[in-house]
């Protein structure tokens, strides 16, 4: 077992400057204390206060509003429950978490979690031009957490404009089993709206170093969330009144890497993947796993062994390569400099 008061998370913060270009207005370690009970490798974090910047008035009133909050707050901010609900229904479900890239609105999560609603049955696929879609009836995105100041339990609710997947769709020799999505990494990118009010949405920092065999992974998302009602707004806006949204961390060493994985099927994970030594319950999935003490993102949860400290994650690197929906790649927009999408780079990152 590790000593979990020494787990911190390098969080950066952003905000929009006065020439139209995202900026970086402050920087800081982050540490997670555990709360009481909790085991000493996976644990629901015990919030401090914490001020993200020692320079709060050279910011816009809405920007001030993002730069302090309790430590769970300003990690919800960067690292959020993907949800499903059906058009016209009062509960909303939790079928994995995502995580934030760009200050546009660009956020990864794992390619089954977006799959999770027909896979489950709760919704249906249409035939579209080029694949499969779900229909209107159903609503799926992301709810992130307004400022503590201004009502610490309302969320916003972002749909997804754009989802991508990498893969194919197969049909089954057997007539009781319907056609599945083979994919060829569980790596999704998808993109929700900007934030309104001025407000930035904070992306994390990523690596596209492969994690190095023993080095120590923090795995934060959410475990086991359950399904919670929610309240449509006579605007169209969704609210979340009672939802409670807690954050876990799962802490564990990095074991074998399978970079080749897509080529040689060595384990049953899509794609280029690493094996790692962790909790990590339901939920997590599409979930960031930071590595470089905490600095960068290096993958996302594909999955994990129930109740066993045993997990896969997909790596990052070579999904930015792939296109998405608008015919261009990750690394492309990350060239472009203009959706506020950190990388960082260096012998250790």
């Amino acid at each position: 077992m590790i000593d979990v008061f020494e787990v911190s998370i390098l969080k950066t913060l952003w905000h929009r400057g006065p020439h139209g270009r995202w900026e970086i207005s402050g920087i800081k370690g982050l540490k997670l204390k555990p709360k009481a009970g909790c085991e000493s490798d996976y644990f629901a974090i015990d919030p401090t206060f914490e001020l993200m910047t020692s320079t709060p008035r050279a910011l816009d009133f809405q920007s001030l509003l993002q730069t302090f909050g309790d430590t769970d707050f300003l990690l919800q901010q960067s690292i959020v429950p993907v949800i499903a609900f059906l058009e016209g229904g009062r509960t909303a479900k939790c079928i994995g978490t995502a995580f934030m890239i760009s200050c546009s609105g660009y956020l990864i999560t794992a390619s089954h979690v977006l799959s999770d609603p027909y896979e489950s049955g709760y919704a249906k696929l249409q035939h579209v031009s080029g694949g499969r879609a779900f229909g209107p009836e159903l609503n799926m995105g992301i709810i992130v957490p307004i400022s503590p100041a201004q009502g610490r339990h309302e969320s916003l609710f972002l749909p997804f404009e754009h989802a991508k997947q990498w893969g194919e769709w197969r049909e089954s020799p057997l007539l009781h089993e319907h056609e599945q999505f083979k994919m060829f990494t569980d790596v999704a990118i998808c993109k929700v709206s900007e934030l309104p009010r001025g407000l930035t949405h904070q992306p994390l920092n990523l690596s596209l170093r492969p994690f190095r065999e023993g080095e120590m992974t923090y795995t934060i998302g959410y475990a086991e969330m359950q399904d919670f009602p929610i309240q449509i707004n006579q605007d169209g806006s969704l609210t979340t009144p009672s939802l409670k949204r807690e954050i876990f961390v799962s802490v564990g060493p990095a074991a074998q890497s399978f970079p080749e994985n897509h080529l040689r099927k060595e384990v049953p994970t899509p794609g280029p993947c690493f094996e790692y030594k962790a909790k990590v319950p339901g939920k997590m999935s599409g979930a960031p796993i930071f590595g470089a003490d905490g600095a960068v993102v290096r993958g996302v949860v594909s999955q994990s062994g129930s109740g066993e400290r045993y997990a896969f994650g997909a790596m990052l690197g070579p999904a930015l390569d792939l296109p998405l929906f608008n015919g261009r790649t990750l690394n492309d927009l990350i060239g472009d400099g203009g959706e506020g999408m950190p990388i960082v780079e260096g012998l250790l990152f």
